[in-house]
């Protein structure tokens, strides 16, 4: 292909990958041999090789017949096309190819030089096309001109015939794997793999398709000794009979696949005689995918018949839950058990003794309600062996946060494609994570504990978090976490996008430009909320100054009663014993009216009981306490009302008081009485003494003999009200 021809018009796909850090650009073009192929060069030393080599990709375009290809082709694609037959010497130039798929075709036949000239090939694939067993249509000679190749796919095709095409795969020396159907006519007596196929000294791998009975019997592998992977994608009834593990003595890995419409796959019998067999790697998938009235519990039977076994690999997917535990017992993993996978199984609950399970996948199961209250690890308080978590795609909206408590080798956990917001689990134990994929949830952010607990862990490991497609938010009550982002030693991988506080997508290239103008918008964010903050906190106090400011002689009284010792709070009534008659409240300048007036005409003549703070108060007490005590001890508080009183702290303290003791203890009822020594204009009293003023609850000393004796008749009148 000239260079000179590649224009942008002719540019058909371009295809990036990444495999760790290394970007490999591929370019396919139309090819110049044939436009409705494209071909892709494949980078050469030039001082070793002089041509450059090509893939050649001619899938999906209705082609009929092969067309014709320069020598240069390297791998070729020609599947999903209408090509019914591969005529002699059609790849005979073709000296490099070391890949050839023709699969998903119409090839009912092959010739026998249909791969004349593939020396060089190395793999060849027939899938999904109607070839038949028998010898027209595969010739005993058609591979004989493939003598390097080692992977060979001929399933899912028209398997009708008593045998394998043993002649024709014989001649494949160097074969290291086979994707094969089992003839259908075959019954359990007959020998699958024959003894010609003992040439097959190479062969690793073997993968069976299509069959109508399978039965592993104790020679069914004796002509492939060296077979170490088993596949077995059947639509078939499948038995695994006694012996059969003496033709497995190299089995490494088994896979079946059983899409039986009936359950009756012998699960005992298979584990029965693969535990005797050397295999490391089992894997069972939709072998119970239909539920049974009596169903036999998979992992019992795997658990058991496993104990003492050299399986370190053990897959169940695509099952019924119902098959796979019992409610009443779950027995601890096998001891060489280090990977357990049970994905698509559709779990509720998982809760096992993992022994020394190091890989676990639980991928793609309903685990999110049992998770939220319990691990999967049934001894939390034991340090696991577990490096590897996958719970996935399990409908997890939260984790209790013990999920991972005991799994102190933890290297690698994926939660991914869940509905995670928070990070409600601890890891602070896992000093060794290594990789945290918490992709494709819902998260906002970090919160203070989850970033300090990952700096915590990226001081002796070089942890690596994913949070692409998530939902980050970008505001100003983020913003701490994404200044974390750019300054944590933790490797975090995050889309280029985050959400403002009303859910507008905001993209941006840099993070740090981003933070930059976030630090901007929050400024004038945090103003307001400082002033908002200083306006409600000066409402607040001026409301609590103005409450108390109302209710002070209230609070005044109740803290001075308590203090008193009046704890409980009665109400008093006219039967109620009283100390004194009444207690005189009275500024200093006027103690001489008391004294000579008040005693003589309420004490000495009409025997009334007084309190008077210069001889009835107990020394040492405090002021205020001797106060309340008076008031609340004396049926009626009698204020000598001059202008020296309203100047006096403690004679306003006293009337307020009584006022006090009126309302909460006295079932409202006054007990102040007024007397005025002197004329005072309302305007010149206080507001609440004016109040008593108006109610009539006072009375005007006279100035003449005769006023005097109504005076002190009227006072005698009020106390013994």
């Amino acid at each position: 292909m000239m260079a000179s021809k590649i224009t942008l018009k002719h540019l058909a796909i371009v295809i990036v990958t990444g495999i760790c850090q290394n970007v490999v650009l591929a370019i396919w073009l139309p090819c110049d041999f044939n436009e409705k192929c494209r071909c892709n060069s494949i980078p050469q030393d030039a001082k070793i090789v002089r041509e450059v080599m090509l893939n050649v990709d001619c899938s999906n375009r209705k082609l009929k017949d092969i067309p014709a290809l320069p020598s240069n082709v390297y791998t070729l694609s020609l599947k999903k096309n209408n090509i019914t037959r591969i005529n002699d010497d059609t790849f005979s130039q073709l000296r490099n190819l070391s890949e050839l798929d023709i699969s998903y075709n119409k090839i009912t036949r092959l010739n026998i030089f249909s791969f004349n000239g593939l020396s060089n090939l190395l793999i060849l694939n027939l899938n999904n096309n109607p070839l038949t067993y028998n010898k027209n249509a595969i010739p005993n000679e058609v591979f004989k001109s493939l003598i390097s190749l080692k992977h060979l796919c001929i399933r899912n095709v028209f398997p009708i015939g008593s045998s394998l095409p043993e002649v024709a795969l014989s001649k494949l020396k160097l074969l290291e794997s086979l994707e094969i159907d089992i003839p259908l006519s075959m019954t359990p007596r007959t020998v699958i793999f024959g003894k010609r196929l003992d040439s097959l000294v190479h062969l690793e791998t073997l993968k069976v398709g299509q069959c109508l009975f399978f039965e592993i019997k104790n020679d069914t592998f004796f002509h492939l000794v060296h077979l170490t992977n088993i596949y077995i994608d059947i639509l078939c009834v499948i038995s695994i009979r006694s012996g059969a593990h003496y033709s497995l003595t190299k089995l490494h890995k088994i896979e079946i696949h059983f899409f039986s419409n009936y359950d009756i796959f012998p699960i005992r019998d298979a584990i029965k005689e693969l535990s005797l067999t050397p295999v490391q790697a089992i894997v069972f998938k939709k072998t119970c995918s239909h539920g049974r009235e009596d169903p036999i519990y998979m992992w019992t039977t795997l658990a058991l018949g496993l104990n003492g076994s050299s399986v370190k690999y053990l897959e169940l997917t695509d099952n019924n839950p119902v098959c796979l535990f019992p409610v009443s017992k779950l027995y601890p993993a096998p001891p060489s058990l280090l990977t357990l996978k049970m994905s698509s199984n559709k779990l509720e609950w998982f809760a096992l003794e993992l022994t020394n399970i190091q890989k676990l996948i639980l991928r793609d199961n309903n685990l999110g309600n049992f998770l939220r209250l319990k691990s999967f690890n049934k001894r939390t308080e034991r340090n696991s062996k577990l490096e590897y978590v996958d719970i996935s795609e399990n409908n997890i909206y939260t984790l209790i946060p013990s999920v991972f408590q005991g799994q102190a080798e933890l290297r690698y956990i994926n939660l991914s494609h869940n509905h995670l917001q928070e990070i409600s689990f601890d890891v602070s134990q896992s000093n060794n994570l290594s990789l945290l994929d918490l992709s494709n949830n819902s998260i906002s952010a970090f919160d203070q504990n989850s970033m300090r607990m990952f700096d915590n862990i990226s001081l002796t490991s070089n942890l690596t978090i994913y949070l692409l497609n998530n939902s980050l938010q970008c505001t100003c009550k983020t913003l701490i976490f994404w200044k974390w982002i750019v300054g944590t030693r933790v490797n975090v991988f995050f889309d280029r996008r985050c959400l403002s506080e009303d859910g507008t997508v905001i993209q941006f290239i840099s993070a740090n430009k981003r933070i930059q103008e976030l630090e901007k918008e929050c400024i004038s964010y945090v103003m307001f909320i400082i002033i908002v903050s200083i306006v409600l906190v000066a409402t607040l106090i001026c409301f609590v100054v103005a409450v108390v400011y109302k209710y002070r002689w209230k609070l005044r009284y109740m803290f001075y009663l308590a203090k008193s010792k009046h704890r409980r709070h009665e109400t008093s009534t006219d039967s109620k014993h009283y100390v004194y008659d009444a207690f005189i409240s009275y500024c200093e300048h006027d103690n001489l009216f008391v004294i000579n007036d008040c005693i003589q005409n309420l004490e000495m003549d009409r025997n009334f009981k007084l309190c008077l703070h210069q001889r009835d108060f107990l020394p040492g007490e405090e002021i205020t306490t001797n106060i309340t005590n008076a008031i609340h001890e004396s049926r009626k508080t009698i204020c000598i009302v001059t202008k020296n009183f309203f100047d006096s702290y403690y004679c306003m303290f006293e009337f307020n008081m009584a006022r006090m003791e009126s309302i909460y203890s006295r079932d409202k009822r006054n007990i102040i009485f007024l007397i005025f020594l002197e004329q005072i204009l309302p305007q010149n009293m206080p507001l609440m003494l004016l109040e008593l003023v108006q109610k009539d609850s006072y009375i005007e000393y006279p100035n003449d003999e005769q006023g005097d004796i109504v005076f002190w008749e009227k006072i005698d009148e009020a106390l013994r009200q």
